[in-house]
């Protein structure tokens, strides 16, 4: 913030660093102002970026995203998936990290599926 308090202009370039400050303004307590501020004026930005910015396809799906609900919220492995599913349709696709995310995610979910038939056995 600046002097008189208002938010910096500087901070409506940069959207990972808003989507970032919208992230932590989710972790506020009860009656904490600044962040509800925050939180609103962020949103506010982050909109108005997506009209004014001709961004790629890739960071579009991850704004809002993001606003739809906080991913501290979510279930990770449900994200993991989502993220997966976006990240394949990028141009600038690493395919080895792409191929680990999916490795990593079917033994995770082979592991919780021998879990469950033990459960219920």
């Amino acid at each position: 913030m600046d002097k008189i308090g208002n938010f910096k202009s500087s901070l409506c370039e940069d959207y990972k660093g808003l989507l970032n400050l919208y992230e932590a303004s989710h972790l506020s307590m009860k009656d904490e102002g600044i962040l509800d501020t925050t939180r609103h004026f962020v949103a506010q930005q982050v909109q108005q970026y997506l009209k004014e910015k001709k961004i790629d396809e890739y960071v579009r799906m991850l704004v809002k995203h993001v606003l739809e609900l906080p991913l501290h919220w979510r279930v990770s492995r449900l994200e993991a998936k989502w993220f997966i599913d976006v990240y394949e349709t990028t141009e600038k696709i690493n395919p080895i990290l792409l191929e680990l995310a999916k490795l990593d995610f079917n033994i995770v979910q082979a592991v919780y599926q021998d879990d469950l038939i033990y459960v219920f056995e």
